[in-house]
């Protein structure tokens, strides 16, 4: 055998280029550990995920990730383009799991998620009474009938496997749609070109198009129609919210919330999952429901969660007492400001505090 390439043992053989390019590749993949590893000790434990929670967020990413996958490639298979297979080890080694919106968007639903199942079975006031949603669905009054019918029936969609599990805002589903697109691209390599390009383009836009159609009917969208047909007065307000949580019906609950604070739903979610509820307390107080109301929300909550602190709970809501309801709406009128706005804000406190 001629000088240079060593003679191969199984396999193919490599030259000294070859092995120049695995040494730096080995080189690059130990920094890329280090840099993991030092980002995983410096998480603080209160902030580590549990490994239920974490896997739980790993599915949900292979789940959304091989629906959109799986709508993107009836557009590209009769096209007869070869070589493209699973998307997910290229989009992770891209950074996917690392996105922020993505990250805090499957983390929020999947604690609604774990909320709603950690809710006792029977917290009804009356356990052989039918449920809020139930009630409503057979009212004398058509608007909000028809309303509690839409959101049995949009949960039922929800359930269904060909709906899929998880729903995105829609932003959030457009670039992950373009992610997606991309990888599949980039496997295709050089045996495709521009006509690829075109399908899976085309293919992006009419699977964001039937996204925007079907938005008006996921859950959340119904649930709020819902709660604005419920419309409860400020007196009332403190009963359907209590009745709600007693269903473990999470997304009306969510809704009355968001509508009477009037804030996002988005915004109400957030008040929801944090675990010391401070915040949630204070719009509560805002809203002038009785601090008994507000106890048995926060007992419920507690009984659902075990990251809360009930003792501390109690305490922070002996509190309210001495509080001015003004002060309370202040804080209320500042969580009613436009997300985009709080966010640059916090951005540049943090630059001024240094």
């Amino acid at each position: 055998m001629a000088q240079g390439a060593p003679e191969p043992r199984g396999g193919q053989a490599i030259d000294a280029q070859d092995l120049l390019a695995r040494a730096a590749a080995a080189e690059s993949r130990e920094r890329a550990l280090g840099a993991a590893t030092a980002r995983e000790l410096a998480i603080p434990e209160s902030l580590r995920l549990d490994e239920r929670t974490r896997a739980a967020m790993l599915i949900a990413i292979e789940q959304i990730v091989g629906a959109i996958e799986e709508s993107l490639r009836r557009a590209v298979v009769p096209e007869g383009f070869p070589g493209i297979g699973p998307t997910l080890p290229l989009l992770h080694a891209a950074g996917l799991a690392a996105d922020p919106a993505l990250v805090h968007e499957l983390l929020a639903r999947i604690r609604l998620e774990q909320l709603a199942a950690g809710m006792p079975h029977r917290a009804a006031a009356h356990p052989a009474r039918p449920s809020l949603l139930n009630r409503l669905a057979e009212h004398p009054a058509p608007e909000l009938a028809d309303a509690a019918r839409a959101l049995l029936l949009a949960e039922s969609r929800a359930r269904s496997p060909e709906a899929g599990r998880w729903r995105l805002p829609l932003t959030l589903h457009h670039r992950l749609l373009w992610w997606v697109a991309s990888a599949m691209r980039e496997q295709a390599g050089t045996l495709a070109g521009v006509a690829l390009d075109e399908v899976l383009c085309a293919a992006v836009a009419a699977d964001y198009a039937l996204a925007e159609r079907c938005a008006e009917h996921q859950v959340e969208a119904v649930a709020l129609r819902l709660a604005a047909a419920i419309a409860p007065e400020p007196r009332e307000c403190a009963r359907v919210l209590l009745e709600a949580l007693r269903d473990r019906h999470v997304p009306l609950f969510l809704a009355l919330l968001a509508h009477a604070a009037d804030v996002p739903v988005v915004d109400a979610r957030t008040l929801l999952l944090d675990p010391g509820a401070e915040r949630l307390l204070l719009v509560l107080h805002a809203l002038d429901l009785p601090r008994e109301a507000i106890a048995e929300l926060c007992v419920l909550l507690s009984d659902a969660d075990p990251r809360r602190d009930l003792a501390a709970l109690v305490d922070r809501i002996e509190l309210l007492a001495g509080l001015d309801i003004a002060k309370a709406r202040d804080h209320l009128a500042e969580v009613r400001l436009p997300a985009e706005y709080r966010e640059a804000r916090a951005a540049l406190r943090g630059i001024c505090a240094r």
